[in-house]
């Protein structure tokens, strides 16, 4: 590897951009590192594409902020009337610019990083949940960089950090310790919303197949999927709402239980659903729309997570209808 390809822009120009894997698997370290150094209560301070350098055997490792300058494009803006510029706060968001530096090619310059709750996060695959929670403009709202690590690493693996931690020190901070993992759940419930193939669940076709009714068997990872119903067992729009509400409850209370109001093949999507329905605590919906002719569902909920924090989120239930029973086939969060 030259030089000149050491330099992490100059990589990106001259060999293009990365997939969410690849880009997860690239930046893995250097969210370790920032992690380390927030564990010890300092911060960075000035992450960019010039504060990450690309060794020889292809590991990224973070330059010390001595020895690079601050990028104004890559400084997280003020934050919100009366909240206090927050320094790891602050890595975080330079770190989900980052990602989505080395995945779209688009640096943070005003107007080309997409608004929080829109789709143009989605073009960044299974990492637009945490992008999007990271470039909050309310720096209590952002995860912390272990859960950005933790995130990571939960979908393209890698080694996992120590308990011990210590200091980076010299010229480029070598990924040593860091923070211990933390659950999935505080990332976001947005999370549950994307699958395997980096499309968001929401869009994905419903299942075409056709054969007999095996609601019962749903779950149980042998049967066949079966075919949804068609629209001669039309549901009403109060049968939707009451379901909704009925599926918050249940998945929060009893996730176990939730996970069997899904199809088999959204079951097969879903990996993390119980550990992250296991973290949601006091689901209020707030809103909600159901649309018969769809056979969706949205709603705006509010829930609680480990911490005290809460967090509101968007979300659209596709279903579909297993003989007496509803089940979600797709979902989409925002």
């Amino acid at each position: 590897m030259s030089e000149y390809d050491a330099r992490l822009a100059d990589r990106v120009r001259t060999r293009g951009v990365l997939g969410p894997d690849d880009a997860a698997r690239l930046l893995l370290p250097v969210a370790d590192a920032l992690a380390a150094l927030h564990a010890t209560g300092a911060a960075h301070g000035a992450l960019s594409p010039a504060a990450v350098r690309i060794e020889g055997e292809g590991r990224a490792v973070l330059v010390d902020r001595a020895v690079v300058a601050p990028d104004p494009s890559f400084t997280a803006p003020d934050p919100s009337a009366g909240l206090r510029a927050h320094p790891a706060a602050d890595d975080v968001w330079a770190f989900a610019a980052l990602l989505r530096f080395v995945t779209t090619g688009t640096s943070p310059h005003a107007g080309q990083l997409p608004a929080a709750g829109t789709n143009g996060f989605r073009d960044i695959g299974w990492l637009a949940p945490i992008t999007e929670l990271a470039l909050l403009a309310d720096p209590r709202e952002r995860p912390s960089m272990a859960e950005v690590a933790a995130y990571l690493r939960a979908r393209v693996g890698g080694p996992a950090p120590s308990d011990g931690r210590r200091r980076p020190s010299g010229p480029l901070l070598a990924i040593g310790g860091a923070a211990v993992i933390v659950g999935l759940a505080l990332v976001g419930a947005a999370l549950l919303f994307l699958g395997p193939d980096d499309e968001p669940a929401g869009r994905r076709p419903a299942a075409s197949s056709t054969g007999p009714d095996r609601s019962g068997d749903a779950g149980d990872g042998r049967q066949e999927e079966p075919a949804p119903s068609q629209t001669a067992d039309a549901v009403s729009a109060r049968e939707l709402e009451e379901f909704a509400r009925d599926y918050v409850e249940l998945a929060s209370r009893d996730p176990e239980q939730g996970f069997r109001l899904l199809t088999r093949s959204y079951q097969q999507e879903s990996p993390r659903y119980r550990e992250v329905w296991s973290a949601i605590d006091d689901p209020r919906i707030l809103a909600i729309t159901p649309d018969p002719l769809a056979m969706s569902v949205s709603y705006t909920y509010r829930y609680s997570l480990p911490g005290g924090r809460t967090r509101t989120e968007d979300i659209t239930l596709r279903l579909v209808r297993r003989g007496e029973r509803l089940l979600i086939a797709g979902a989409s969060a925002r």
